[in-house]
This record gives structure tokens, sequence and C-alpha cells, in this order.
């Protein structure tokens, strides 16, 4: 079973989809080239925040289920650390691989990094922190009013640079599975650092 934060994510990734599928609809035809990059923009929007809620989330979730007040010693270190915590979530805005890792690690203990390799894809660890902070430049390049920057996955064969409903696809699927690999790590570490045996 997911964490509560996962489950959060996989309803909330829909409007990432909708947004997507959306270009696609027969009803919107003929749309402009135009039309599309602001709704494949918007998807890629709704892909990153989507992923920003969910590692918001699981940091809570984690508080939550290691809360223990009847060890007062430990009650009273968690509740520091879960201020703490807090604190950095409200400063956490830009969820590329360093700064999530970090902030995984920092205020929980839990690195990531093992997880984060996608096998299926043929994607070690490098390849996945590249991809996560090419999709993060990208959104950051647009949201400000920048050209999107020139990836593999943002040009064409011939080289016009712009968003694709193939691209935003892999994306979808890289984030689904960070999020499927992280609740996976996370419930390790959490039962075996803490003696629980979480339903997620």
């Amino acid at each position: 079973m997911p964490s509560p934060a996962a489950i959060k994510y996989f309803n909330n990734i829909q409007n990432a989809e909708i947004l997507r599928k959306g270009v696609n609809d027969p009803r919107f035809k003929p749309i402009s080239r135009v039309k599309k990059q602001i709704y494949y923009h918007a998807s890629l929007a709704a892909s990153v925040a989507t992923w920003d809620a969910y590692i918001n989330n699981i940091v809570r979730d984690f508080f939550e289920v290691t809360f223990d007040p009847s060890i007062s010693k430990f009650h009273s270190l968690h509740t520091v650390a879960k201020s703490i915590a807090e604190k950095a979530l409200k400063k956490f805005n830009t969820p590329n691989w360093e700064n999530t890792r970090n902030l995984l690690f920092q205020h929980i203990g839990y690195d990531p990094i093992n997880d984060w390799i996608w096998l299926n894809h043929n994607m070690g660890v490098q390849q996945v922190k590249e991809r996560l902070n090419q999709i993060l430049k990208v959104r950051h390049s647009f949201a400000h009013g920048f050209a999107v920057p020139a990836f593999s996955w943002t040009q064409t064969n011939a080289g016009v640079v712009r968003l694709t409903s193939m691209a935003l696809t892999e994306n979808e699927a890289l984030f689904k599975h960070l999020v499927k690999q992280t609740d996976k790590g996370m419930k390790q570490y959490i039962d075996t650092i803490y003696g629980t045996h979480l339903t997620w």
C-alpha cells in the first residue's frame, strides 16, 4: 500500500496527464503549436508541483508515523526535529535532485540515492540526477520567461527546441518511479531504524 503522500501524488498527477492529453483531444482541433506548448508547459509545471508536494508530504508522513509520546526524551527530540523540518519545507521550492536528497537526508536521515535508479530504463544514479535536474531547469526557464533549454528530450531531430507529449510522458513515468521507490525506501528505513511495521 502506498504512503498517504503517494496516494495524494497519484491522485494529483492526473492533472498533468489531463493537460498533456488535452492537446490531442479532437475537440480542440485545430490547435496551433504555440497553444500546444502552453498546454505542455502547464503539464510539466503540474508534474513538478505534484513531485514537490509529494516530498513535502512524505516528510510530514515520516514524523506522523515515528511519533511516540510514550518515550518522553524521544518525544522532545522528535518535536524539535519536526519543527526544524517544517521550517525547511517552507523554504523548499526547487525539488531538484540535490535539494530533494539533502532535505530527506538532513531532516529524516533517509538517503534515497540507492533507491533513485531506474533499471528498467537503463538509468543509473547519474542519469536520473541529470534528467530530474533538467526537468527542473526547463520548468524554471518558462516560469521565468526564458527560452527552454536544449536537452535531448526537449528538441526534435531537426533541432527545434520544444516540449512533446512523448517527453512529458517519460517525465511523468520518471516521477512515478521516484515516488514508488522513495516510498519503498522510506518504509524500509523507518521499519529498520524505528522497529515499526508500516502498512505502506
